[in-house]
C-alpha cells in the first residue's frame, strides 16, 4: 500500500525497536537514519542488543 504525494493526512513516523534476547519492545519518533534491523543500543532490562524492528506512519486526527 502506498500513500500519495496528494494526501491530505497528517502523518507521523513511528520507529519500532526491540531487544534480541528478551521481550523488551520501545516506541518513538522515526530519527533521520533510522533503517530496520540498525543496532540502537543495549536492552535496560538484560544489556542485550537493541534493533529497529520497524517503521510505520500513524494517521494524527486533528482534536475538535
Amino acid at each position: 500500500m502506498a500513500i500519495s504525494v496528494d494526501s491530505k493526512q497528517n502523518l507521523k513516523v513511528k520507529t519500532l525497536i526491540k531487544c534480541m534476547q528478551c521481550d523488551y519492545t520501545q516506541e518513538r519518533d522515526f530519527q533521520v537514519g533510522d533503517f530496520v534491523l540498525k543496532l540502537v543500543g543495549n536492552c535496560p532490562k538484560d544489556n542485550g542488543p537493541l534493533y529497529i524492528a520497524g517503521i510505520y506512519a500513524e494517521s494524527i486526527t486533528p482534536k475538535k
